[in-house]
């Protein structure tokens, strides 16, 4: 009997071994890769239309995929009258538009007719570009100079006096979280921007070099902001993304990245509370439960911070743009990562859209009832339950043999 409880009790440990080992594997995967054209840069996710807009900085021109086939749908070549160099794309969902930033200025583009309808001059041109569902305002940024621009008339409404970078908007406050400018890497600090007032309410500290863009995570009321620290005694640096609420404005938790990590773009996932990074070689997905990194996809591409990525809420799909960068004249590529929603969302979804440099999130659909995800630990606490009432149940029958009768 003693032999036939020790082989039980390696059973459940294998088992228990087994189900640990199956939900740290995270389920997203690199489905497919969609040919772009040169220097892809931006990317942002339209749930009206259930298509992903791509901007090709050196092409100058912006492709159309539809979800459904990820195939090409249009391809917007007529933007040579304005420059032809788009950079960062902002979803407006109020008018459905796509707002670019270009060398020349902005302008937007119907996701109806996929023309342009409108047309912002300025000089030197744009950058970032970030937009506010509630006040119906568009960001947007280049070398330190804020612009709002009103979607309704088309025109500048104002410029915001500090030196402001890439920007992220928190729908939820109506507020523009901006990295401060100080003309390359060195920046400390985050401005909050008021989208009803266009003027800056707080500043926020924080360590290292920041590399934007930022990612506003809807559920928690965070802003995720990638950094990175240089050892001087060691000589090597250090990549993390410390986490801002936005109902105190302080850093509320510091995730430490691996070591190869490159720092890049990032999108938010409301239907499992995780924040994707895009380093161009792989993606890393980064749970907001847990503040900590859950899985890293592969994406075959090239390591550099220059690449846009944005989560489609409508497939439960990433797309994350592979940049050649250095290699100029050679064609970019689309990756496309499943990520199926099985999860439990830290957030109700609404229609609420928010848009970032480079990154976009959505939360245009709501999603069906999903299974609960279980943690590891919660898997193995019911593995070792189940453990035990096996092993009493065996000793009390091995006991029950031996009672004379």
């Amino acid at each position: 009997m003693k032999a036939k409880i020790w082989k039980l009790i390696g059973l459940l440990s294998i088992v228990i071994f087994m189900l640990s080992t199956a939900a740290s594997a995270h389920a997203a995967s690199l489905t497919t890769t969609i040919a772009t054209h040169v220097t892809p840069v931006g990317v942002v996710y339209d749930p009206a239309m259930n298509e992903i807009f791509v901007s090709n900085y050196d092409s100058g021109d912006i492709q159309v995929i539809s979800d459904s086939t990820n195939t090409q749908v249009a391809d917007i070549t007529a933007l040579t009258q304005y420059a032809g160099t788009p950079f960062d794309l902002a979803y407006d969902s109020v008018k459905g538009e796509i707002w670019v930033a270009d060398a020349t200025g902005a302008y937007a583009i119907s996701d109806v007719t996929n023309q342009v309808v409108a047309n912002v001059t300025a000089t030197p041109g744009f950058e970032g570009a970030a937009f506010d569902p509630k006040t119906g305002e568009v960001f947007m940024s280049y070398n330190g100079v804020g612009t709002v621009i009103s979607d309704s008339t088309n025109t500048i409404i104002t410029t915001i006096t500090q030196s402001v970078a890439s920007m992220v908007d928190d729908s939820a406050k109506s507020e523009i979280f901006a990295l401060q400018y100080t003309g390359g890497e060195g920046s400390s600090s985050i401005y909050v921007i008021s989208a009803n007032t266009n003027a800056v309410t707080n500043t926020i500290s924080i360590t290292g070099s920041p590399d934007g863009p930022l990612a506003y995570d809807s559920g928690k009321g965070e802003i995720f902001v990638a950094t990175s620290n240089f050892v001087s005694t060691t000589g090597s640096t250090n990549y993390n993304i410390q986490v801002i609420s936005d109902s105190t404005n302080k850093v509320v938790a510091t995730i430490n990245l691996p070591t190869s990590a490159n720092l890049g773009a990032m999108a938010y996932n409301p239907n499992k509370g995780e924040i994707y990074m895009n380093s161009g070689a792989s993606v890393t997905i980064i749970s907001d439960k847990t503040n900590s990194v859950v899985g890293t996809v592969n994406t075959n591409g090239y390591a550099s911070s220059s690449n846009g990525i944005a989560y489609d809420s409508g497939t439960s799909t990433v797309y994350a743009i592979n940049n050649p960068g250095s290699t100029s004249g050679s064609m970019g590529s689309l990756a496309v990562i499943s990520d199926p929603s099985s999860g439990t969302s830290t957030s109700s979804p609404t229609s609420t859209v928010t848009s970032s440099t480079s990154t976009s999130t959505s939360t245009g659909s709501t999603p069906t009832p999903k299974v609960p995800e279980f943690s590891n630990a919660a898997l193995i606490s019911v593995a070792a339950a189940i453990a035990a009432v096996t092993l009493c149940t065996v000793a009390l029958t091995a006991r029950t043999k031996k009672t004379p009768r």
